[in-house]
């Protein structure tokens, strides 16, 4: 009887580990939506930073005090949860540079090699172990985001590539450090530090650099909050996957999340995508199956 029902206890766990990384992607998708519709009404990205910092930081400490989960932070912690937020603070400073300097898509495409750049790491350093078939559709998962991205290279500047490489390590630092801080305090309590240092880093910058750019109408408003949101949501789901799925497995699944944001251009905005795109998704969607098959089995 025990062996009769490991197996249903283990699907069962994977699933509510790829739940949450649903989850989390629904929440990246709503992310630079949001974050637009932000700067049009006359907010910049410093502003949008440090107040979805803010917003995230609310909600998790309403949810911590419904739930009575205590925030305190183990002290040999306290480093790697600091680590985390400037890891944020640095992937927001590559990627929105590097959006600036090159095309958005191979900055995308670039940011995207975090899975692999983190599977690399846990091989050689962390507990997992990838079977040369993983790496295999790993690759072919990355080639079809390639196909949907339609990445052009007419415009390459050598500091745009840099800045993207930078939010791609800085992506890695993120999922590898602040999965140990979770591992110990929960998802909960290990995001509301990262949001914390990330909210004080922001804040910072805007009192030396700049100055709060507040929306102009309430559509900015509903935007900057909903941005709060997706901000919180997202990483909160992203590392409850984590914790259970592996930080290696969890990073892999995010590949969904551009073919998802693409889906929800599609269904909303009525945006239009060629056959080569198309194939992408199925390429995206087989490997990444084909991965988790594999997770599974091993």
């Amino acid at each position: 009887m025990t062996t009769g029902t490991a197996p249903a206890r283990l699907i069962s766990r994977d699933a509510v580990g790829i739940s949450y990384m649903l989850l989390s992607g629904t929440g990246v998708v709503f992310l630079p939506t949001t974050a637009k519709l932000a700067y049009e009404s006359g907010s910049d990205v410093l502003t949008v930073a440090f107040s979805r910092g803010i917003i995230a930081i609310l909600i998790l400490l309403c949810a911590a005090m419904i739930v009575k989960q205590s925030l305190r932070l183990p002290r040999d912690m306290w480093v790697n949860s600091v680590v985390v937020g400037l890891a944020g603070a640095l992937f927001v400073y590559g990627i929105f540079g590097a959006i600036v300097s090159i095309n958005i898509s191979l900055a995308i495409l670039i940011l995207y090699l975090y899975p692999m750049a983190l599977a690399v790491y846990e091989h050689l350093f962390g507990s997992t172990r990838l079977l040369a078939a993983q790496w295999i559709w790993g690759s072919i998962a990355f080639a079809g985001l390639a196909l949907i991205l339609g990445v052009n290279l007419e415009q390459i500047s050598f500091i745009g590539v840099a800045l993207a490489i930078l939010a791609m390590l800085a992506s890695v630092v993120i999922t590898v450090v602040n999965v140990k801080v979770s591992q110990q305090t929960g998802s909960l309590v290990s995001n509301l530090y990262m949001s914390l240092w990330g909210a004080a880093i922001f804040g910072l910058a805007l009192l030396l650099f700049g100055q709060f750019n507040q929306p102009q109408t309430t559509v900015g408003w509903i935007a900057l909050s909903g941005n709060g949101v997706a901000y919180c949501v997202s990483w909160v789901a992203f590392f409850s996957g984590a914790r259970i799925l592996g930080a290696t497995r969890a990073a892999m699944i995010t590949l969904i999340e551009p073919p998802m944001a693409a889906v929800f251009a599609w269904f909303i905005f009525g945006e239009t995508f060629t056959l080569l795109q198309w194939v992408g998704f199925a390429v995206v969607l087989a490997a990444l199956v084909m991965f988790e098959k594999l997770a599974r089995s091993n």
